[in-house]
């Protein structure tokens, strides 16, 4: 098995669900576009962004130790992260609606509503959680919890918007070893017609000047 496959199998279980739940809060399922064509409907924990999130926490990000730079793995202190707050939010009694307490061991952030995680993004990036109840390398760390959140909302928004998901089974190889297998579903949701030589995402915004003598130009 590639090693990147067989790493994102061997995540915790408690991992996984906690991004699973992540995602699918992020961009979720979307029943009321089935109108519009079943892939309208396709959120983020459909297309395996979970997966996408795991391996970037673990692979791409780094921390500086010392003087030297040096690859930490973020996914499970962040899926703790993520846990602890959402511990905190049914603590406060601020959560919106009652945790699945069948869920509650695996996971406390997939327990409770999508609403309520989105609130616990909000309760972290603000800083109203017990920082000292964090792991490391949260803990006590109110920057790094900003910049974190930040970047789960936005790789998760990547992850499922970019043509990551149309990799299919090569998604998990290194860059070099990706094949696109099928038109990128986010790129359909979002009306991107897809790559061309040349391609400009904006050339400039339209400009009508009018000349002497009345004439306008367009440029």
């Amino acid at each position: 098995m590639h090693p990147a496959k067989s790493y994102a199998l061997s995540a915790s279980p408690h991992t996984i669900a906690t991004f699973r739940a992540l995602v699918e809060a992020i961009v979720p399922n979307t029943p009321e576009l089935a109108p519009f064509g079943a892939e309208q409907t396709i959120g983020a924990s459909e297309l395996g962004v979970q997966d996408y999130m795991i391996w970037e926490l673990d692979h791409t990000l780094a921390l500086f130790f010392g003087m030297e730079l040096t690859n930490f793995p973020l996914s499970a202190p962040t899926a703790g992260m993520l846990n602890s707050g959402a511990v905190q939010l049914v603590a406060s009694g601020h959560a919106q609606h009652a945790p699945n307490e069948s869920l509650w061991e695996t996971s406390p952030y997939s327990a409770i509503a999508p609403p309520d995680r989105i609130r616990v993004l909000a309760m972290l990036e603000e800083l109203i959680v017990d920082l000292g109840a964090l792991p490391p390398p949260y803990r006590d760390d109110g920057g790094f919890v900003k910049f974190i959140v930040d970047y789960l909302v936005r790789g998760t928004m990547f992850g499922h918007y970019s043509e990551w998901s149309a990799y299919g089974t090569t998604r998990l190889d290194t860059p070099t070893e990706r094949r696109l297998e099928h038109f990128p579903i986010g790129w359909r949701q979002a009306g991107y017609p897809g790559v061309s030589l040349g391609y400009r995402a904006l050339m400039g915004f339209p400009l009508t000047i009018v000349r002497k003598g009345g004439e306008s130009t367009i440029v």
